[in-house]
């Protein structure tokens, strides 16, 4: 009986020992991988700088070192999708401002249309939204919608649609409900809930031109495939995906959360995905010189921005009082 009990002691110990290390090694894989895409936002040279901007610009360092996210600080991210297709170097396709709350247990989610028009930090003209990033890059990007909105921006990720296609596909695809049915792409979209792989997803999330609401529709539908994800991502069974998730964004996702802000979201902000409530920016369509541009007045950026210091600067007793 003792040596029955002594070689069940042995077993079990090899066998923590080995769930030890391959913890360990999943933990290694993740937190390099994360050193990977992470990129710093880089400050703009000074003489390209706009003068006065309506909001102080996100500090690089500062939010890399003193701001990692507490379990309950409310956090804004910018996530920023470029459309590569065969050898161009890609268009900035998609906008999306995310502002969650973890005590309010919620998540304010919205686009902006690519073909807004307002300034463009870095220069001195007014443009379309979605051309400061040829302008600047991140940098530009992130300051143009910073003072657009007149609030500052947390963090960015800047993710390539066909690395996006990879991370859907890693887990496990992503199921909609589709308004209304479609081609496009060689791929055929019924109407009603819809499995989409990877790929499927991308061809779903481009269309627009046979869109009854254009722009708009395209914008609802890649925000049921973001909001889709995050539904995943609350899942405990999500977290032993991390690896492969990140593993096969690679070289596809750019970002200035650090390792540790990728663990905070993981295990403390899943409760602000309890209530995800979706914004549209409305605006009217307008032809200057003969370029289209959505211009968005002054009144409704101002209601947005109360709509974003709602849920950045509210309280869980402010919602009960």
């Amino acid at each position: 009986m003792k040596r029955i009990l002594r070689t069940l002691g042995v077993i079990l110990v090899l066998g923590a020992g080995g769930a030890a290390y391959t913890f360990y090694q999943f933990y290694k894989n993740v937190e390099q991988t994360a050193t990977a895409i992470y990129e710093p936002l880089p400050e703009l040279p000074a003489a390209e700088q706009q003068p006065d901007p309506p909001v102080q610009p996100a500090s690089t360092e500062k939010k890399q070192s003193e701001e990692v996210p507490a379990q309950q600080k409310p956090i804004s991210i910018l996530l920023f999708g470029v459309d590569k297709r065969g050898a161009d170097e890609g268009r900035s396709d998609t906008i999306i401002y995310l502002a969650s709350n973890p005590a309010l247990k919620q998540t304010l989610m919205f686009s902006i249309p690519r073909d807004t028009r307002t300034q463009i930090y870095g220069s001195k003209k007014e443009d379309k939204i979605n051309h400061a990033y040829a302008f600047g890059g991140m940098a530009s990007t992130v300051h143009t919608v910073e003072s657009f909105l007149d609030t500052p921006i947390d963090y960015y990720v800047k993710v390539d649609m066909e690395g996006f296609s990879k991370i859907i596909d890693s887990l496990g695809g992503v199921q909609v409900d589709n308004t209304f049915p479609f081609s496009y792409e060689g791929y055929r979209f019924e109407k009603g809930k819809i499995v989409l792989d990877g790929k499927k997803a991308l061809a779903y999330a481009r269309m627009r031109h046979d869109d009854p609401e254009g722009d708009f529709g395209r914008n609802k539908r890649q925000q049921l495939i973001i909001q889709q994800l995050m539904a995943k991502a609350k899942q405990i069974s999500t977290v032993s995906k991390l690896d492969e998730v990140l593993a096969n964004i690679g070289e596809s996702v750019k970002t200035n959360l650090t390792f540790d802000n990728m663990q905070d979201l993981m295990f403390h902000y899943k409760s602000a995905l309890d209530q995800v409530n979706v914004l549209r920016i409305n605006g009217q369509g307008e032809m200057l010189n003969g370029i289209y541009y959505y211009q968005v007045s002054a009144e409704e950026r101002a209601r947005i921005k109360q709509q974003i210091d709602a849920v950045l600067h509210g309280s869980a007793e402010n919602q009960h009082s």
